[in-house]
């Protein structure tokens, strides 16, 4: 009884086509910019956001959780500085590792497309140009085919890199941050 009789005292406001409304009853689904719960008195009791900005508030607070996890696995992860500089470098060495054994491929194609490229020219003065054997001209782009996927891969490759490094040197700041300021961390979980 007490409940349904505090239920009945309620009074929802908001706004409704840049009116302001008080009603008894919630507004509908519809409306959902928000709106206030307050007494019989006109006391807000409690503020309720509009779904964008609940959408927002739940990112929030997942963004900050996901954070936490991130700090933790950080701490966890480096005992110290040179720690996570060591693991940098060698992620990057190896990407860049990649990188020349990619750019050695992409010479040593390019060598043998050239001596193909030599023969095909070769057989097309004698046999008259588009005439030098199929299988010449398949093995021709098919190198090339490869030189391109190498150079794209290449590329990727770069991009790679670059997030590899961005990503560890905001690991670098937050480590150095969660290490300066030890009783500001929560890692508790």
């Amino acid at each position: 009884m007490a409940s349904s009789a505090l239920m009945a005292e309620k009074v929802y406001k908001y706004r409704d086509d840049g009116s302001i409304v008080y009603q008894d009853r919630a507004p509908s689904s519809q409306q959902d910019d928000g709106h206030s719960i307050l007494n019989n008195q006109g006391v807000v009791l409690r503020e309720v956001l509009s779904r964008d900005e609940r959408r927002h508030e739940r990112k929030r607070q997942r963004d900050a959780e996901l954070a936490k996890i991130r700090d933790r696995a950080l701490l966890a992860t480096f005992t110290t500085e040179d720690d996570l500089i060591r693991t940098r470098d060698d992620r990057i060495g190896m990407i860049d590792g990649l990188i020349s054994r990619l750019d050695d491929r992409i010479r040593i194609l390019s060598d043998r497309l050239a001596v193909i490229d030599k023969r095909v020219q070769m057989m097309e003065k004698s046999k008259g140009v588009g005439n030098a054997a199929e299988t010449m001209y398949a093995e021709q782009h098919s190198i090339q085919r490869n030189i391109e996927n190498a150079w794209s891969l290449i590329d990727s490759k770069a991009v790679e890199r670059s997030n590899v490094a961005g990503k560890f040197e905001s690991d670098l700041e937050r480590y150095r941050e969660l290490k300066a300021h030890p009783d500001d961390r929560d890692i508790s979980g």
